[in-house]
C-alpha cells in the first residue's frame, strides 16, 4: 500500500510524534522512510541596504544556512537510527526551500505513496493570515497526507 513515506522533521516535540507515526506505518507495511528536512529560505529580504551591506549579509545568511543544513542532517539521522533500530530502511533528505513547496514537489518527483506531518493547530485566523505548512501540503500535494495533531491539552 505505501512502497515510499516521506516523513517531514523539524525541532519540535511533535516531530517524535511525526516520527513514530511514519515508523509505525513503515513498519506494518514493510515501506522504506525518507526522512526530509527543509531549510526555509523564505526570510531572506534586502530592502534598501548598501552593497557593503548585502554582501556582509550574504556571508553571514550562508553561515547560518550551513548551521541550519547540518542541523537539519542531525535530525534525519536520529530518524535514521530510530528506523534503523525497528528494521525500517530511512534515506536522509535535507532541501533548502519554501518547506510546503518542497514537500509536495519532492514527493511527487520521487514516487512518494504518504506523506506525514506534524500539524500545529493554530487558530484559524492565524492560518489565514499567514498560512501554515500543513494545510498547504494537505491541499497541493498529489498522494496522501498523514497530519499528526499536537496534544491539545
Amino acid at each position: 500500500m505505501y512502497e515510499t513515506i516521506l516523513v517531514s522533521v523539524d525541532e519540535s516535540e511533535l516531530s517524535e510524534r511525526v516520527v513514530e507515526q511514519a515508523l509505525e506505518i513503515a513498519e506494518r507495511f514493510d515501506s522504506a522512510v525518507r526522512a526530509m528536512h527543509v531549510v526555509d529560505d523564505r526570510g531572506s529580504s534586502h530592502v534598501s541596504k548598501s552593497v557593503n551591506e548585502l554582501a556582509r549579509d550574504a556571508d553571514e545568511r550562508r553561515e547560518m544556512d550551513e548551521r541550519r543544513e547540518e542541523a537539519g542532517s542531525e535530525l534525519t539521522e536520529r530518524v535514521a537510527k530510530r528506523g534503523a533500530e525497528r528494521g525500517v530502511p530511512v534515506e536522509q533528505v535535507v532541501l533548502v526551500g519554501d518547506p510546503a513547496e518542497t514537500i509536495t514537489d519532492y514527493a511527487a518527483e520521487e514516487g512518494v505513496d504518504l506523506i506525514v506531518l506534524g500539524a500545529k493547530g493554530r487558530s484559524a485566523v492565524g492560518k489565514f493570515l499567514l498560512g501554515d505548512v500543513a494545510g498547504k501540503v494537505a491541499r497541493h500535494a498529489e498522494t496522501q497526507v498523514l497530519l499528526v495533531r499536537a496534544d491539545e491539552a
